[in-house]
């Protein structure tokens, strides 16, 4: 079990930095205005407040909650959820306070790199804590667990044994290690009553993963019933009106800032293209969109023409690439046109991957149309962990769809989009979207 509370501390002394960093910027750089150096003493308290404030927001935000499973992206979409409310509270404060007229400059530095502290410290011991060795005991069918081994493989869970409820009672103890954890996925009650009485003399955390939640492709919403859990569908909270309305908000915004940054980008790559081979600069195709309508999607064209329809679309080594089109292929530079997609209103920027109306192999998995519900996006969940391109594990990439969907926050977008970033610049230059 992983324990959350020591990452108080950390946050603590990272809020307090943070805040100090920002009175040390604005005193110290010639870029602002000269109004002589404010007394530190002031500025000590309002990052001991911040600190104490932020702190209260991550635990509403359940971020000190100790758990076996933990997500980089989640964690950042909840520490930029408990960012921004934290910001308003110290911004009000900082202006009604009459006692000490603070920099507003300087507040807004110290709130920045406070968040980018602790969304640094939370990610690094996220994958410190993953890296961790720790010892999977599946009970049960090995087919029952396809799915989840491979979640946990993506965990980062170096050792996975399959073993029946006898196989563990008769190694006992000599299985153990110092991180064991037990997943049990059994329909005998008997079964599952021994193996929970082992782990509890054994001190060993265990979960039990029913077969009934394999009914739903993204694992279903948990109710109780007076304290008994039962299983039920999940409704998308966009499919609320308010939700999409923020959503769009966003997208518009970050569309628009995004086109002013890499619009000279992409003219200069129009030009490259147009100048290094015959055809056009754009590759235009027919995918399914919201509510199974199609549109046309915009990417740069990365292949000879009249060579992207000959099938099949995509291989490897393929020689019907472009010199030009490896480049942007490799950096993902080719999808930036579907900016203009975004803008019309056909995508988001986060959202599950359109198929090709001609990818009729999608149209037959479970969970396809109901992915459909939500805009499909230039980026989403399943590209950020690595399900992306073609038509690899499509019915696993539509879980991590429809759990985007029903999971779905704007604070979330904003966690898809840093990680995509990262990606997108990352030296491996790997394929972020289909």
């Amino acid at each position: 079990m992983k324990n959350r509370k020591a990452f108080i501390f950390l946050d603590f002394i990272a809020v307090i930095t943070g805040m100090l960093l920002g009175y040390g910027l604005r005193f110290s750089l010639t870029v602002f205005p000269n109004k002589g150096i404010a007394p530190i003493a002031p500025y000590l308290q309002i990052s001991i407040f911040a600190a104490l404030v932020w702190i209260a927001m991550l635990s509403i935000n359940q971020i000190y909650r100790s758990q076996t499973f933990t997500n980089p992206c989640l964690e950042l979409s909840k520490i930029t959820q408990s960012s921004f409310y934290s910001c308003i509270i110290i911004s009000a404060v900082t202006f009604f306070y009459r006692g000490f007229s603070y920099s507003r400059i300087a507040i807004i530095i110290g709130v920045v790199v406070s968040f980018l502290l602790l969304s640094l410290v939370h990610i690094l011991m996220s994958f410190i804590l993953k890296n961790q060795h720790t010892q999977f005991l599946l009970i049960g069918n090995e087919n029952d667990f396809t799915s989840l081994s491979k979640r946990l493989r993506i965990h980062g869970a170096n050792t996975i044994k399959f073993l029946s409820p006898d196989e563990l009672a008769q190694n006992d103890c000599s299985l153990l290690k110092k991180n064991t954890c037990v997943i049990m996925c059994l329909d005998n009650r008997q079964n599952l009553e021994q193996i929970e009485k082992f782990c509890h003399i054994n001190n060993i955390c265990y979960f039990i993963y029913p077969k009934s939640s394999q009914v739903f492709l993204s694992g279903g919403r948990v109710e109780e019933i007076d304290g008994i859990p039962v299983i039920t569908t999940q409704i998308f909270p966009l499919e609320f009106w308010h939700n999409r309305i923020i959503k769009r908000i966003f997208d518009i915004v970050f569309s628009m800032i995004l086109l002013l940054i890499f619009l000279p980008v992409l003219i200069l790559i129009a030009a490259i293209i147009k100048i290094s081979s015959d055809g056009p600069a754009l590759f235009i195709q027919k995918r399914i969109g919201l509510k199974n309508k199609e549109f046309k999607i915009f990417k740069f064209r990365t292949m000879k023409h009249g060579t992207e329809t000959v099938l099949p679309y995509t291989l490897e080594k393929d020689p019907r690439i472009t010199r030009i089109g490896k480049f942007l292929r490799k950096t993902n530079i080719d999808e930036l046109p579907q900016l203009f997609n975004v803008i019309k209103g056909e995508m988001s920027l986060v959202g599950p991957r359109p198929v090709s109306t001609k990818d009729k192999i999608f149209f037959s998995i479970p969970g396809f149309y109901e992915r459909m519900k939500i805009l499909p996006g230039m980026t989403g969940w399943a590209q950020i962990h690595g399900l992306k391109g073609g038509q690899i594990e499509p019915e696993e990439r539509f879980r991590y769809d429809l759990y985007y969907a029903e999971n779905w926050s704007i604070w979330l977008d904003f966690a898809i989009i840093i990680f995509t970033a990262f990606l997108f610049f990352g030296k491996n230059g790997k394929k972020i979207t289909q």
